[in-house]
């Protein structure tokens, strides 16, 4: 491990980030992909994209009449990419999507995620909401923080496993997600036929990691945990749903680029500073702040956080140069405030002692030097390696 913990001498990608791989040039998967697309032509892609719907249409015909009242369904949080991913699909494409929302159970949920969300209906879109049975989730919260280290691992299964059911239960053969996790995180277990396919979305890493016996073990009724199982590919294919990715036909798909444009669009963003979330925009997560620890969590178990997922997109869209992404990253990656673990552990039920427990199991001792009473040390300097 020691010697395995290096940078992509692009960008400030880890070596040790899940799915993820470098090119021989010492360059990660996502920065190469950027690279490749210079010079690409994106109208094309476009229109390619559009061909790609139209083939799917004609091999379904019963399920696209004109008079239906949606023809696809976008997977919504309310957040800066789905506000974008709604518009673009309806004004770009022509179609109309039902926006479907998992949402967090009451005592997770914010206020301004509620706002976002209703932004959206004003924007002349229709909605359908699910929330998990609340204390089914608390539990699997807790239970997921203990096993993965991970708060968000069961909302983030009914995220993407509710979303195809409602296709299949409304007849609807087309649902569109954002960016490829390959291309856009380097999560290449993820990776289709081409760059929009998104078939094998079901090989996402929070999806396959520990599968779900984990949550059987907690001798829920069946029922209780439905909602966090992902389709079988066959029902899918039975049923003639196709998930496609809209992130590669847009030559500005990024996090600052849908942040300005979905704030131009209504979008609140959160009034919380940087130093409090790690969230240099301050417009990821804005549905709900437990969240917050995961990138801590991930901060501590890979080397790389929130910051460094956003200053990598940066560095790739030419808004900032390495030296000064690196700058950023020192100041807020694995930031979160002692407010937030605070009401986490109000919620599901343990003090901040067993929380620091919990999560000095996870902290990856190679590269982090952990002390009791104080948060874990990185032995590493950003943008170089282990010091």
């Amino acid at each position: 491990m020691m010697n395995s913990f290096h940078y992509c001498s692009s960008c400030l990608s880890t070596s040790l980030r899940p799915n993820g791989w470098f090119e021989k040039d010492g360059i990660c998967l996502p920065c190469n992909s950027i690279d490749k697309d210079i010079g690409i032509n994106y109208n094309s892609r476009v229109n390619f994209l559009k061909k790609y719907i139209t083939q799917i249409k004609e091999n379904c015909l019963e399920t696209f009449p004109n008079n239906k009242k949606y023809d696809c369904i976008v997977g919504v949080s309310g957040g800066k990419d789905s506000t974008r991913q709604a518009l673009w699909v309806r004004e770009k494409l022509g179609m109309r999507p039902l926006l479907v929302c998992i949402t967090y159970p009451p005592r997770q949920s914010t206020e301004l995620g509620k706002r976002n969300l209703e932004n959206l209906i004003s924007l002349g879109f229709d909605i359908v909401t699910y929330t998990p049975a609340p204390e089914t989730s608390r539990k699997l919260t807790l239970e997921g923080f203990k096993r993965f280290g991970n708060v968000s691992k069961a909302t983030e299964m009914a995220l993407h496993s509710e979303v195809p059911k409602v296709a299949i239960n409304e007849n609807i053969k087309l649902i569109f997600w954002g960016g490829n996790p390959a291309t856009q995180t380097g999560d290449t277990a993820t990776m289709g036929e081409n760059l929009f396919d998104g078939s094998n979305l079901r090989n996402l890493n929070t999806l396959t990691d520990g599968g779900v016996r984990w949550i059987e073990k907690l001798n829920l009724p069946k029922s209780k945990f439905l909602t966090y199982l992902y389709p079988e590919y066959d029902w899918l294919k039975t049923n003639g749903i196709h998930t496609l990715y809209l992130g590669p036909a847009w030559d500005n798909w990024s996090m600052y680029d849908n942040s300005l444009f979905s704030v131009l669009y209504g979008l609140e963003i959160n009034q919380k500073l940087p130093q409090t979330t790690g969230d240099y925009f301050r417009t990821s997560m804005l549905d709900e702040e437990f969240t917050n620890i995961n990138m801590m969590i991930k901060y501590f178990k890979y080397g790389f956080g929130r910051a460094t997922d956003i200053v990598n997109s940066m560095i790739r869209t030419k808004l900032i140069k390495r030296d000064r992404a690196i700058k950023i990253v020192d100041e807020l990656d694995g930031v979160c405030s002692d407010e937030i673990i605070e009401n986490f552990c109000d919620y599901v039920g343990i003090n901040t002692g067993t929380f620091w427990n919990i999560v000095n199991g996870f902290v990856n001792n190679d590269i982090f030097k952990i002390k009791s009473g104080t948060r874990p040390k990185p032995m590493f300097k950003v943008g170089f390696g282990l010091i």
